[in-house]
């Protein structure tokens, strides 16, 4: 019996190490958590990653080695961080609790020589008693900067659109002055103003952080940008974006630009 035992704790040790190995090769900073957030086992990257980024003391981050409680760690950030951080919390506790099946997040995490943006993943594992999680780290610079130059090209296109828009606009305002007096209405035509009224009764509709949101939109910020200088979120901006595009009836920043043209906004905030 004894015998027995020994040969499948050996066979068990072989799997558990064969396991470790396989974490190490996988492309990905990965943490596993018990029941209660704590860190029980890390791959190679997730431990290199710690070790290129030490604290100025040159300690390594307080919640990245095993024995640290994740969680907690969470809990306790400060700062520009603090919502992102609550976020992570509340993700892993219900993935550990079973109130969900997965959690996913996008956060920056910018180092002093550069920006970077990481995918956060937490999933459980399956047949775990108690319950225990993987926590999966993934650099998605490449494709957020990506993104962030193509948002830039369309949004500099929209500007230009939205200039040439406004010399159209003066160009007609000009004809509309040469135009004849109109004796059956007893007035100038001005095609235009009713346009003009109807975007400012929309713009009347938008919160004060909602009116925020919008101009540094116009403006060209990016999500993250405005986030950080609001203090808050990457997904409070996005929701600000989606009720915005909403209550003004449109469907994209360069459509935006042009509202804010029409309503005078551009160059006069």
């Amino acid at each position: 019996m004894k015998k027995q035992e020994s040969e499948f704790s050996c066979s068990q040790a072989r799997i558990n190490e064969r396991a470790a190995r396989a974490l190490d090769e996988i492309g990905a900073n990965i943490a596993v958590l018990d029941q209660d957030g704590v860190i029980v086992t890390t791959n190679r990257p997730w431990r290199e990653f710690a070790a290129a980024n030490r604290l100025l003391d040159g300690s390594l981050p307080a919640n990245t080695d095993i024995g640290s409680n994740y969680l907690a760690i969470c809990l306790a950030a400060s700062g520009s961080v603090t919502e992102c951080a609550q976020a992570v919390h509340d993700g892993i506790r219900a993935v550990l609790d079973g109130r969900r099946s997965s959690f996913s997040l996008e956060y920056p995490c910018h180092a002093p020589e550069q920006q970077r943006w990481f995918m956060l993943t937490v999933k459980p594992i399956r047949r775990s008693m108690p319950r225990e999680v993987v926590v999966i780290h993934v650099d998605v610079t490449d494709r957020y900067q990506a993104e962030i130059a193509a948002q830039a090209k369309q949004e500099t296109l929209a500007f230009a659109l939205a200039e040439l828009q406004g010399m159209a606009g003066k160009i007609r305002h000009s004809m509309a002055k040469d135009a004849p007096f109109s004796k059956a209405e007893g007035v100038f035509h001005h095609p235009e103003k009713s346009h003009r009224d109807q975007v400012h009764e929309r713009l009347r509709s938008l919160s004060k952080r909602e009116m925020e949101v919008f101009m540094a939109l116009v403006r060209g910020e990016r999500n993250a940008e405005i986030a950080e200088r609001l203090q808050v979120s990457n997904k409070s901006i996005s929701t600000y974006r989606a009720r915005i595009m909403d209550k003004l009836r449109v469907e994209n920043n360069a459509q935006l630009v042009r509202l804010s043209s029409a309503a005078g906004l551009i160059g006069a905030e």
